[in-house]
């Protein structure tokens, strides 16, 4: 005497009014509820109720039946809130006391089941999201309107609240053409297309023929350009400037098989006696339930809360200020070169300069630093210059002239130092850009060491110009460098070297910034000696210990794309293609040449889970071939795609391995995907869990005589 209620990830809701003590629960028939997925076991649990107390119990299923995300172990008592992991299913259990009447008739949704609740075993993962981080604090205002025109009094004397002028339309040409600047701003892989996928059937097995029911803060003002005069420097490259060290020269760069579907599944089989098919709720397609896709819900990511602490140095702030008032009344701004970087006599001349007016101020602060940081600024790229050589800085973000943001040993914060006025963040800007009047107003440099900055001109970046920059990854780490700082389990970690040891080509996903291209590096070191691998990135930093190992690298101003490199990459005989970064059309290429000859292949893209990175890059072989036949492509995708893992960001600046998914092929209209391992985070604490499903290419590393463990995807 139960009501049961039944859910399927991305499916219809169903519950079954039972009037007897015990059901159970399998894949075939003869059992009182029929979940036709190949993840149920035949006869899987059992559910009964005495004396109005539910009970549970698995039948020695192979992949388990799991209460609230703990595997059920002997028969345990069961409560009305609690869920049941069964296969792809959630069931909730409501015992019904004598004379209760059984649910409502109308359709609903059930309020206790939620498409963020496929979190457990065999389920994506995911929970709560945490709360929006805070906002930090804003740094204090400059003091004036920027500019370059009129007297050092109007450039710095000017109201501290008063609105700034807009940069000059005359100086900074508009352009209607921005140029893709291919690493920033991707993607993320969300896409407004609804899943499509029908929904599942749940035929009960004979019996009581049960009743079922379907269920359903003001900114500072942009600095104007500098004047027109000056000369136009040729493209800028670091090198030793004076004071700050050598840097390189700067370039400017314009097994899988489709499953069995459940219509043939539960083909010829006729519905039992009062329990009609439950058909979609009202105003929504079948196989949808009400709200977002049901997909997106349960796999929206938890971005972690981060606090920025600030290392601003006020005192030094002030002290650059005034350096700079009294510099400006002997030196005109259109007297500073914007060659990049400068000879050394240019160095040694401002130099001087810098040293007459720091004497006349007298600060009670550092005076060589003062002195060195200034002169960076009228001949070089001011503090840029110093935590470009600061090897501890990974990431610089330039967000206005007194505000900076560095990435220093993973942690974010405020920088000590930043620029001292607005006119002279402009000029590093016009340095980085090499001209004054820049034909687009967004623009990517690349140094030679790899380093890539992107800048932001006004009036699009409306407090002065925005600066990114981020360097190359210094160490590449192991796996094992990857276990110790807690990306993964040890299970995860043998079990990610098996797979691509056995040759199984595999699709890394996550948002950005979450260690992708660190994990393929990780993972395709473990790459058998001798495999001719070729890979392609559109900045080289992938470091392979491979002697067979080929690199590309993306060069878009001469017409070699990824995509071109793909194409190019498959007539080199490659037996695995590691493609870094997939944006475009040659998701197309990489998929072909996967599903057609070079398995064990690994690709990285934007997605924030499993089924969202193979929609996103369903998404961009569209973009290259627009007449493919939508399930043809899917099946391909399926083909050449075996493992999708998926990471996040973590609260300690870190990142997570997500989700850990087997692609098995194409049920009708959407990818048929089992979890193998997940990561869950409950309060404080943190863990890694198997799902309890073992891939097939497990056994077959067994039966090939490798030492291989199964206790990994026990929990």
């Amino acid at each position: 005497m139960m009501i049961v209620t039944i859910s399927e990830k991305g499916g219809q809701q169903s519950q079954y009014d039972f009037s007897t003590a015990a059901i159970t629960i399998g894949r075939m028939k003869g059992n009182d509820i029929v979940l036709p997925k190949g993840n149920v076991s035949k006869k899987h649990s059992r559910i009964s109720v005495l004396d109005g107390q539910l009970f549970i119990s698995d039948m020695n299923s192979t992949n388990g039946t799991y209460v609230n995300g703990r595997k059920v172990a002997g028969e345990q008592p069961l409560s009305e809130t609690d869920k049941i992991y069964i296969g792809d299913f959630i069931l909730q259990v409501q015992a019904k006391v004598a004379g209760q009447a059984g649910p409502p008739m109308p359709p609903q949704q059930n309020a206790n089941i939620s498409d963020a609740d496929f979190s457990g075993p065999g389920m994506a993962p995911g929970g709560p999201r945490p709360p929006a981080p805070p906002v930090a604090p804003m740094a204090p205002s400059l003091d004036g309107p920027s500019g370059f025109a009129g007297s050092v009094d109007d450039l710095f004397g000017g109201d501290t609240d008063g609105p700034g002028h807009r940069p000059s339309r005359n100086t900074i040409r508009e352009s209607a053409v921005m140029r893709d600047s291919g690493g920033y701003g991707a993607a993320t892989g969300e896409f407004d297309e609804e899943s499509k996928t029908p929904a599942p059937a749940v035929a009960p097995g004979p019996g009581p023929a049960p009743r079922r029911r379907p269920s359903g803060p003001s900114p500072v003002p942009p600095a104007p350009p500098l004047s027109e005069s000056g000369g136009f420097g040729a493209a800028p490259s670091r090198r030793d400037s004076g004071g700050f060290g050598a840097a390189p020269p700067v370039e400017h760069e314009a097994i899988s098989s489709p499953g069995r579907s459940m219509d043939a599944v539960l083909a010829g089989r006729p519905a039992p006696p009062n329990a009609p098919i439950a058909g979609p709720r009202a105003g929504l397609p079948a196989g949808r339930l009400g709200g977002d896709s049901g997909e997106r819900a349960a796999h929206r990511p938890t971005i972690p809360p981060q606090s920025i602490q600030s290392e601003f140095d006020e005192d030094f702030h002030a002290a650059q200020h005034d350096v700079a008032r009294v510099l400006l009344e002997s030196v005109s701004l259109d007297e500073m070169v914007l060659e990049y970087p400068p000879e050394s006599d240019v160095f040694d001349s401002f130099k001087k300069e810098v040293s007459a007016a720091v004497d006349v101020v007298a600060p009670s602060v550092d005076r060589e630093a003062l002195v060195d940081l200034m002169t960076h600024e009228c001949v070089g790229l001011g503090v840029l210059d110093q935590y470009l050589d600061d090897p501890e800085v990974q990431d610089i973000y330039i967000q206005r002239a007194d505000r900076i943001l560095v990435r220093k040993n993973g942690t974010l914060s405020v920088a000590e130092r930043a620029f001292s006025h607005p006119s002279f963040l402009m000029l590093a800007a016009f340095r980085l850009l090499g001209t004054r009047e820049p034909v687009t107003f967004t623009d990517e440099i690349r140094f030679g060491d790899g380093t890539r900055a992107h800048v932001v001109m006004p009036p699009i970046a409306v407090d002065g110009p925005a600066i990114t920059v981020r360097k190359p990854p210094v160490a590449h780490l192991s796996l094992d460098d990857l276990l110790e700082r807690n990306v993964f389990s040890p299970g995860i970690r043998d079990f990610l070297e098996h797979l691509v040891r056995a040759g199984r080509s595999v699709l890394i996903a996550g948002p950005a910034g979450a260690g992708k291209t660190t994990l393929l590096g990780a993972m395709a070191a473990h790459i058998a000696p001798g495999t001719r691998v070729i890979t392609i990135e559109e900045s080289a930093h992938l470091q392979l210990p491979q002697d067979s190992v080929v690199r590309l690298e993306a060069n878009p101003a001469v017409g070699y794309g990824l995509k071109t490199l793909v194409r190019t990459a498959v007539a080199m005989d490659p037996q695995r293609i590691l493609l870094d970064e997939c944006v475009g059309e040659e998701a197309y290429e990489w998929v072909s040449s996967a599903a057609s000859g070079t398995e064990g292949s690994m690709v990285t893209a934007h997605g924030i889970s499993a089924a969202s990175a193979l929609e996103r890059i369903e998404s961009l072989c569209l973009l290259d071939n627009p007449a493919s036949n939508p399930r043809g492509l899917r099946e391909q995708i399926a083909r050449g795609i075996d493992f999708v893992v998926v990471l996040n960001r973590s609260d300690d600046m870190g990142f997570r391995v997500r989700q850990i998914s087997e692609l098995q092929g194409v049920d009708l209209d959407a990818f048929r995907l089992n979890d193998v391992f997940y990561h869950r985070v409950d309060g404080n604490e943190e863990q890694f869990h198997p799902t309890g499903y073992i891939p097939l290419f497990y056994e077959d590393l067994r039966d090939a005589g490798v030492d291989v463990d199964f206790d990994i995807f026990r929990d």
